[in-house]
């Protein structure tokens, strides 16, 4: 099976290119649907930078940098999201950004680090500098979306979009809980760990086209509690 190396995440890379497509014909584009087509886009780009690096095993520390640097913006752009469906919307909520704009400016210091240790047919294992600071900076906005949805699917103030709010909350709890819950019991793959995460993350990309194409109308502003 060594041709084939990258093969699911070309796969993959194939199945987000029709959600863009959907997303692009039949969605709205208001300022959230928007933010939408950027997520799936970066998934997108993602995968097929994991299928280009594995299938021609061209493992370039500025390729891998590069992966790194598109799915890195995945979860402040899931924060920015919830906060703008929260109707929060104003400069201070582009400092959520800040952290990894900072980390990825100091990895480009230290780039040699970023290496493809093994590709196989489902997943790739990276190694990478700091990468305990790096689990931390990314997976925080991503548990505060979720608190932040909890909370506003549990509010009287968001009685109509609830729906709209489950399927987002979804997408976000069954592509990183299992995979979460896994990793704490067979600790040897975290090396596999950002792999794992990025083919999950097409559950994401899946209920926000959902989401996107359900939110015809720019989402009405409610009183935040």
């Amino acid at each position: 099976m060594e041709n084939f190396a990258g093969i699911v995440s070309l796969f993959i890379a194939c199945v987000e290119v029709v959600l863009l497509i959907n997303l692009l014909i039949f969605s709205k584009k208001n300022k959230v649907n928007k933010l939408i087509i950027g997520i799936v886009s970066l998934l997108f780009s993602y995968q097929f930078m994991e299928f280009f690096m594995c299938y021609t095993q061209n493992y370039s520390s500025i390729f891998v940098y590069f992966s790194f640097v598109i799915i890195s913006f995945l979860p402040p752009l899931l924060l920015y999201l919830t906060l703008n469906i929260k109707n929060i919307q104003n400069s201070f909520a582009l400092l959520i950004f800040l952290p990894i704009v900072v980390l990825l400016s100091y990895y480009l210091f230290v780039i040699d680090g970023f290496e493809i240790t093994s590709c196989t047919v489902l997943f790739a294992a990276y190694e990478m500098p700091l990468g305990d600071l790096y689990g931390v900076i990314y997976y925080s906005p991503i548990i505060v979306s979720i608190y932040l949805l909890v909370q506003m699917i549990k509010s009287s103030n968001y009685e109509g979009q609830k729906t709209n709010l489950l399927i987002v909350l979804s997408g976000i709890v069954l592509a990183f809980v299992p995979i979460a819950i896994i990793i704490a019991m067979f600790p040897f793959l975290l090396d596999y760990v950002e792999s794992f995460f990025c083919k999950a993350a097409s559950l994401i990309a899946i209920t926000l086209t959902i989401f996107a194409i359900r939110n015809n109308n720019k989402i009405e502003k409610v009183n935040n509690e």
